[in-house]
């Protein structure tokens, strides 16, 4: 009983010394000059969101530990298949051949340059989307029961 009180005054104690150096390493606007602080900075103008895109993927391949093959569908999605991405609201959006809306949340977005890639997974399947920024190519793996599905479309601007 000694101990675990012992041991939850210093979790206490280095707390409040933790606080205290963080409101120490705040500038006259309120802002955190030091590395310890608990709210990361806005990113910078230049980091803006891109805006939604419109894709449609026109080939895809399935492939399982014997080879791949063409298929005439994404999924349950006849080709052409087609995606809303919406950076913003971290969503993709699509609809079935049944016509019934589909969302997937977007886990991460990471970039470099011009490219961008997104990841998530859904009803035990994960999936990953490459793009570019400057070029209207993309590419969709999704990994389910087995099998890889790689899909080869473009990516527009939303209208």
């Amino acid at each position: 009983m000694l101990k675990t009180a012992a041991t939850a005054l210093c979790l206490l104690l280095g707390l409040a010394a933790a606080q205290a150096q963080e409101t120490q390493a705040l500038d006259s606007s309120g802002a955190s000059t030091g590395p310890s602080a608990a709210v990361p900075p806005p990113a910078p103008a230049g980091d803006a969101l891109p805006a939604p895109v419109a894709c449609t993927f026109e080939k895809v391949f399935v492939c399982t530990a014997t080879g791949c093959t063409p298929s005439p569908e994404l999924g349950t999605i006849d080709l052409p298949a087609h995606f809303l991405i919406h950076f913003g609201e971290q969503i993709i959006a699509s609809v079935s051949d049944d016509k019934v809306p589909h969302i997937s949340s977007i886990q991460s977005v990471i970039g470099d340059g011009d490219t961008l890639i997104l990841d998530g997974n859904d009803n035990m399947a994960a999936w990953a989307i490459q793009l570019s920024l400057d070029t209207p190519e993309a590419t969709l793996t999704t990994l389910a029961g087995g099998k890889v599905l790689t899909s080869f479309g473009t990516c527009a601007p939303a209208k």
